[in-house]
């Protein structure tokens, strides 16, 4: 049923950037093409083509609103994307673009500073507001150093996260060990709801091949904390595999380093980046899927990984729990080279069980994270007027 309410969405990024890097997703902003009318507002100077803005909107009427507030220029402007100067932002610059008439729905990407825009534009509007949590602070990785500018920013995102935690009326992370990051005090106003990741069933690995080499490929951004060097280590001493590489970053040199001083050149390939689309039909050509990760998150690459049906390694979170790992046919390892070796070890010596893990990987991402589950939820919480949702997520 598609309803009379006006979705607007605030995000913090350039949305010409996703369209550039391929991370478009049809109906992102729509979740289960539940509005008619969605109204885009970006924080940051973007001149998105229609048809992209469309893409993601997927309703017949839409529009774009792209505001220069989190440019150096914009924040001094701002004093910080204060709350006094933001309610002038949205009396002057947003609420003249938006018909009168309408019922509206306020969702934010993020809980900080399009959490705290939204808070307050929805204050204006006397609507619903809901900010969806895609990612935690809680735990930086002990080799994540920040330079005074990140430093900055990180006081001001800290100063825009209070505000919104305190005014939203719902806070919706995607993954459960976000909940850490939110103050008990507003614990009662969260809800669990995974973010719509775009795999579906024509992406699904059927093959499992026992023969060859093993065909390894681990995804992400490579940043300390997230550099897939453990694994590098762990393999360095097994025979008969090749490892691709797809992401860029800061770590991206040392690992080539290590490429060229361990011989591995032709058993490593690096893919700077890859379009999503292109990047979710190319998992299921691969035998498993590895990763490394310090943070307290569930990375959106093990889970597309997961859903596509890919077999998957990873370290053992030891600082944090997740309801969304229990029971999860993952292999699990240690987070260092022996770690890693001996579960590559034990993966390759039992081949004839690559298909049964793969199908258990897929069947229980699609319990936790289902595209069309994740779709509906977001929508059904959307179109409620009160916090009439469960509140079984909000233990820690």
């Amino acid at each position: 049923m598609v309803l009379s309410k006006t979705l607007i969405v605030v995000v913090a990024a350039r949305i010409t950037e996703w369209a550039e890097k391929g991370e478009l997703s049809p109906g992102y902003f729509n979740p289960d093409n539940r509005f008619q009318r969605v109204v885009v507002i970006s924080l940051v100077e973007d001149n998105a083509a229609k048809e992209v803005v469309g893409y993601l909107c997927g309703s017949k009427e839409y529009s774009f609103i792209s505001l220069n507030l989190l440019s150096v220029s914009g924040l001094l402007r701002s004093v910080g994307f204060s709350a006094v100067l933001m309610r002038v932002v949205v009396k002057r610059e947003v609420v003249p673009r938006l018909s009168k008439q309408d019922n509206f729905v306020v969702r934010a990407y993020g809980d900080t500073f399009a959490g705290k825009f939204a808070a307050i534009l929805a204050d204006a509007l006397k609507c619903r507001s809901i900010a969806s949590i895609h990612t935690t602070f809680t735990h930086l990785p002990p080799t994540a150093k920040l330079s005074l500018k990140n430093k900055c920013i990180r006081f001001l995102e800290g100063s825009a996260r209070a505000f919104a935690h305190k005014n939203l009326d719902v806070l919706a992370p995607v993954y459960s060990p976000i909940i850490a990051s939110i103050p008990a005090a507003y614990r009662s106003k969260v809800c669990v709801i995974p973010n719509a990741v775009d795999v579906g069933p024509e992406n699904a690995k059927t093959s499992y091949s026992a023969s060859g080499i093993l065909k390894i490929v681990t995804v992400g951004r490579l940043v300390p904390g997230k550099s897939p060097l453990p694994i590098l280590h762990g393999l360095r001493d097994l025979e008969g595999w090749h490892l691709t590489v797809i992401g860029n970053g800061p770590c991206l040199s040392d690992l080539k380093d290590w490429v060229e001083r361990n011989g591995k050149e032709t058993t490593v390939r690096f893919i700077p980046s890859m379009r999503n689309k292109e990047l979710v039909e190319t998992l299921r050509k691969f035998d498993v899927f590895a990763a490394h990760t310090s943070y307290a998150e569930i990375p959106k690459t093990v889970i597309e990984a997961g859903l596509v049906g890919l077999p998957v390694i990873l370290n053992r979170p030891d600082r944090f729990a997740a309801s969304e790992y229990e029971n999860a046919p993952i292999l699990w390892c240690q987070g260092d080279a022996e770690g890693y070796k001996h579960v590559f070890e034990g993966f390759s010596a039992s081949r004839e069980r690559w298909l049964e893990i793969g199908n258990a990987s897929r069947k229980h991402f699609e319990k936790w994270f289902s595209p069309v589950f994740a779709g509906k939820s977001m929508a059904d919480l959307l179109s409620q007027n009160t916090n009439d949702f469960p509140h079984s997520s909000n233990e820690e």
